[in-house]
């Protein structure tokens, strides 16, 4: 889609119970998260978009309201799907777009044998609190409810192996709320689901048709679906058992037998349901555009996820119509594979080239669309009054089995077979198998019509989501049907415009989806399905043989062997391979010729090939090549790009790092000298510093040293003077006793002598005194 600019399809086909349901939800959840080079850096790495998460909560929704049990499938999709995933300039996703093709509606009023009805009404008879089951009319039990309901209960199967239908319920809710449905909404879908199931449960009585058919005035399910529907009671059991025929004149009220009055009520059902599920796809598509559906979009991928052929025991209009778009995919893949393949190649002239055969399944569908085909005949049929199935059989037969020579083996009459016993009943012989169907209800199911009486009553309910269901006018939104066909000029006409039939709106809607396919790259996913016994790790290689066959694998093996799957247009050929090419070589102008460029491609694919043409051809205007072929090409584009990436890359990184280190260069000198400067000032200051601390130190340790000096000649002194003045006072002591001892001694010796001095005297005196005497 980027490379080519064009919008793509991816068509999973295969027969049902194949793993086509789940292989479109990969898919999608692929196409959900792959884009994330284009989200913002911000978001986180696991982060989708609202839109994204959108799709990929249509899947629960739409599996809930349109898969079913089925005896080949657990999870078959009883409705085609094809959802346009938008992607705007940037490749993201910014919008998508579903289409809906025949749903299934008989499937609501009748399952077979082991089958179920649509998972959605068992995961509400599971899922359901127990206020809702009072509020809704269901049992009490969720584990039997849903053998209380007649449209439940017919296959006698309510439970799938290994799935929990009140989490899938829990699931489908979440889902809804996702897509932009309320919860006020949800809980008018439950009643309305639960209203379907209260009228499967409406006995109408009637013992034979003079009496016509009834509905007793105590009938407890009528009454609780009318609630749930807040509709007329009264005009509702009327137009169930009663019908009204318009005359120019008058209107008729006539009473309908019992049988007539069944059909009517699940007619009912199935209008309801369909218009419940166009609803739900419209509201998926209102959230996935963002309100506006036809905006211009960038580019698209279409995913294509329809059912796949049916052969059951019994074959009835859905397995036709089924049937029928698998042919018309099956033609398309024909067209893309074999003829249109072939048809190029013829074109093209290539050499060597033998015409593959296939089996053409043009005729098959010429036999059920054809002026006079089974659809055409149909449709005739139903248009009268007193059309039957019978009279609708005996038309085919007359048209395709008349008695006469054998039709060719390309006639659409040689596909058609009538059987030797039994009434209405025709077989087809499709592409991948014979298919007998049984014509009776093909009339009643191509009609799919509701007495106008019933749908004014339905309209004019008093609750909000009903009328909303019925009165849009993109009711049948699934299935687009062509406008009615208008009356010729000049004539008058009374009667009302036809409603198309459903095989009509089938067709219509089926040609659209071609014509878009068409328009679109096709590829093509072939589911296979490995046992008929829905087994694991079984294999019937039988089986597998067949539908490989059927399918056309196999012929597309052998034209994939013996032809060209790839090609390119010469120019862009040239224009993306002359790389390979040695040496320069002169430019081709657009006025050079077509052989001009076929020379240069042969050239080219010379060299890419090594001189093996057979690998490739050189057509008129393409060039061709054999499996596998384009991507050895592509593969040595790729490594001489990548040798011519290396060299330039290994110049620019060379001058980036010459660059880089001139630069780191004068970086680092320059920060040399600032780191150098900034470590001499550093040294400086630390020189000052050790400088000024030396000073410092030197002159505190003067002060220290002369305070301690005088400190200790303070306290030198202080002993000095005190031993001094100790010793000084003992010696003054002792001189003072030495003096007192002195004076003592002078005293006493002054004394003595002055004694010895006066005794002396004394003496003296009294010697002279004797002598004088």
């Amino acid at each position: 889609m980027v490379r080519d600019r064009r919008n793509q399809t991816i068509i999973v086909s295969g027969e049902s119970g194949a793993g086509k349901t789940m292989s479109a939800k990969y898919i999608m959840r692929y196409f959900a998260s792959a884009h994330d080079d284009t989200k913002a850096q911000d978001a986180a790495p696991d982060a989708i978009s609202r839109v994204e998460e959108q799709i990929l909560a249509t899947n629960p929704v739409l599996e809930s309201f349109g898969n079913a049990k089925t005896t080949r499938n657990d999870n078959s999709s009883r409705f085609g799907k094809f959802l346009e995933i938008r992607f705007n300039e940037r490749h993201a996703i910014e919008a998508a777009y579903i289409r809906t093709y025949l749903l299934e509606r008989s499937r609501l009023v009748y399952q077979p044998a082991s089958e179920r009805n649509y998972h959605v009404f068992y995961q509400l008879l599971a899922g359901a609190d127990k206020d809702m089951r009072t509020r809704l009319g269901l049992p009490a039990d969720a584990a039997t409810a849903w053998d209380s309901f007649n449209y439940t209960r017919q296959g006698g199967s309510g439970q799938i192996a290994n799935v929990d239908d009140a989490k899938e319920f829990e699931h489908t809710s979440n889902a809804l709320g996702v897509i932009g449905v309320t919860t006020e909404q949800q809980g008018h879908i439950h009643a309305l689901l639960a209203a379907l199931l209260h009228i499967g449960n409406i006995d109408i009585t009637g013992a034979s048709e003079r009496v016509g058919a009834a509905i007793a005035t105590d009938d407890t399910a009528c009454a609780r679906a009318v609630e749930l529907l807040q509709i007329d009671s009264t005009l509702f059991c009327k137009w169930l058992t009663k019908r009204q025929i318009v005359t120019r004149s008058e209107k008729i009220v006539s009473n309908m037998t019992r049988a007539q009055a069944l059909v009517v009520r699940d007619s009912v059902a199935k209008f309801l349901y369909a218009h419940l599920f166009d609803w739900i796809v419209r509201a998926i598509n209102q959230a996935l555009t963002c309100g506006d559906s036809s905006a211009p979009t960038a580019s698209f991928i279409g995913v294509l996820d329809i059912y796949g052929f049916e052969h059951f025991e019994h074959n009835s209009f859905e397995q036709f119509c089924i049937n029928y778009a698998n042919e018309k995919l099956q033609q398309n893949f024909n067209r893309h594979v074999f003829k249109l393949e072939q048809e190029e190649y013829q074109r093209e002239q290539l050499e060597n080239w033998t015409f593959v055969d296939f089996q053409d399944n043009q005729p098959c569908i010429d036999l059920i669309e054809g002026k006079l085909g089974i659809l055409a005949l149909l449709d005739e049929e139903c248009r009268l009054q007193q059309g039957t199935d019978a009279n609708f059989a005996e038309k085919m037969y007359k048209q395709f089995a008349a008695p006469g020579p054998k039709p060719k083996p390309d006639a659409p009459a040689a596909f058609f077979q009538k059987p030797r016993f039994g009434a209405c009943e025709f077989t087809v012989r499709h592409y991948a198998h014979d298919v007998a169907y049984e014509a009776e209800g093909f009339i009643e199911k191509n009609k799919d019509t509701v007495p106008e009486e019933i749908q004014n009553v339905l309209k004019a309910s008093q609750g909000s989501l009903l009328p909303q269901l019925l009165s849009d006018p993109s009711a049948s939104a699934s299935d687009s049907a062509p406008p009615p066909a208008q009356p010729a000029a000049g004539r008058l006409s009374v009667r009302a415009a036809r409603k198309p039939t459903l095989g009509a709106v089938f067709k219509h809607s089926l040609a659209s989806l071609m014509d878009t396919i068409e328009a679109t790259e096709s590829h093509y996913i072939r589911c296979i399905k490995p046992n008929e016994a829905k087994q694991a790790w079984a294999f019937d290689a039988p089986m597998v043989l067949a539908q490989l066959r059927a399918c056309g694998v196999l012929e597309t093996i052998r034209i994939s062997c013996a032809g060209y799957p790839s090609r390119l247009p010469i120019p862009d050929f040239i224009h993306r391979y002359r790389i390979l090419l040695p040496g320069p070589m002169e430019p081709l102008t657009p006025e050079s010729s077509l052989d001009e460029y076929r020379a240069l491609a042969g050239r080219i694919l010379a060299v890419a090939f090594d001189q093996q043409p057979d690998r490739s051809q050189v057509g008129l205007t393409k060039v061709f090549f054999r499996a596998g072929m384009l991507a050895l090409v592509e593969k040595q584009r790729v490594e001489r790009l990548n040798v011519a990436a290396t060299t330039i890359q290994a110049l620019v990184r060379c001058f980036q790092q010459r660059q880089r280190f001139l630069r780191e260069k004068r970086a680092v000198l320059l920060l040399q000298t600032l780191a150098r400067g900034v470590l001499a000032r550093r040294q400086l200051r630390m020189l000052r510093d050790t400088s000024a601390a030396t000073s410092i130190q030197a002159l505190a340790r003067g002060f220290l040293a002369r305070a301690l000096f005088r400190t200790t000649i303070r306290g030198i002194v202080a002993l000095q003077a005190q031993v001094r003045g100790t010793q000084a006072r003992a010696r003054f002591l002792d001189m003072s006793k030495e003096h007192a001892a002195i004076q003592i001694q002078r005293t006493v010796r002054g004394y003595q002598a002055r004694k010895q001095c006066k005794h002396e005297l004394r003496l003296i005196t009294r010697m002279q005194g004797r002598l004088r005497q």
